[in-house]
């Protein structure tokens, strides 16, 4: 009997086609938790991105589970260490939006050192400001990078080539850096940096990791850019710095308001914070995007394919 594979998510086409190859029967299901509950010693393996949860319940559930392929970086939505205990292989594809992220960030760059939103909506409305559309050169300045898994480690070596100073701090690698890239601890990127990007995984230990006192630990005012998970930053202590110019000016791909499935709460619900930063000139917002790119959605099938290869 062929073993069956869940998509509880909509992968690219290509996936289907991969697996079906390697002798998996393929169901494609838009299918709530508790009927998933129903049949989940049915499968084999999951196909996810974020809509499920899979928790403690559904794991025990999953009696016949061999692995859960997460498309994409983020795990959050996976009970890992208990599917661990269970014998089930956790997979994801952070490799897959390395480039698509750390693009992102360089376009945002660009984006709130050159003035780029704000000129063009001036010029739809009539307006010729040269001068105070005035910005600055990406190449001239010291970024920091906190952390460098796949995208952190993709984007110091496209800054590298753009001819920017690169620091990079992580909590849990060492000598990676090299002529190009200088590894140092957080209050040396804090003395030296004009921007940083964050690029770090959500856990319990970085909920609010980037918040007031960290900023303030900086030697100069800074550019700030977040493409890693919302709540990892405060959103309210950044509105601050923001009011006291200590943050120049943020790209938010992220927020801490967005549930599960990486969509923001509606209108009617955005607290004061939400309203401030949808208002403020000196806040790049975007949608969750940064590793949204259809190259990226055909990178994710090749490396989880492979990866699944290598289980089975």
């Amino acid at each position: 009997m062929r073993k069956k594979i869940l998509f509880i998510d909509n992968p690219h086409p290509s996936m289907e086609k991969e697996l079906s190859k390697m002798g998996f029967l393929v169901d494609k299901k838009n299918i709530s938790y508790p009927e998933l509950l129903n049949i989940a010693s049915d499968y084999y393996g999951y196909i996810i991105r974020s809509k499920f949860i899979i928790d403690k319940q559904l794991i025990d559930k999953s009696i016949n589970l061999k692995f859960i392929a997460r498309i994409g970086a983020g795990m959050e939505n996976i009970d890992t260490d208990y599917a661990k205990t269970k014998n089930i292989i956790c997979l994801n594809s952070p490799e897959g939006n390395a480039d698509a992220v750390s693009e992102f960030v360089i376009g945002s760059l660009f984006n709130l050192l050159r003035y780029i939103k704000k000129s063009d909506n001036e010029v739809r409305h009539g307006i010729w400001d040269r001068q105070s559309n005035c910005g600055l050169e990406l190449h001239t300045k010291t970024v920091g990078i906190i952390g460098y898994g796949n995208m952190g480690s993709r984007l110091a070596d496209k800054l590298k080539a753009l001819g920017c100073k690169v620091l990079v701090y992580d909590k849990f690698k060492k000598n990676f850096g090299n002529q190009y890239i200088q590894e140092v601890t957080l209050k040396e990127i804090q003395k030296e940096a004009d921007i940083v990007s964050i690029h770090i995984n959500y856990t319990d230990e970085n909920h609010y990791y980037i918040n007031k006192k960290w900023i303030n630990g900086f030697r100069k005012n800074i550019y700030l850019v977040n493409t890693s998970r919302g709540k990892v930053l405060h959103t309210a202590e950044l509105i601050e710095t923001l009011k006291e110019g200590k943050v120049i000016a943020a790209a938010l791909d992220v927020l801490e308001y967005e549930n599960i499935r990486l969509q923001n709460k509606p209108m009617e619900e955005w607290d004061e914070s939400m309203h401030f930063l949808a208002q403020s000139p000196n806040v790049l917002l975007s949608p969750h995007i940064a590793g949204q790119t259809y190259d990226a959605h055909e990178k994710h099938v090749k490396i989880l394919v492979e990866k699944i290869k290598k289980i089975i």
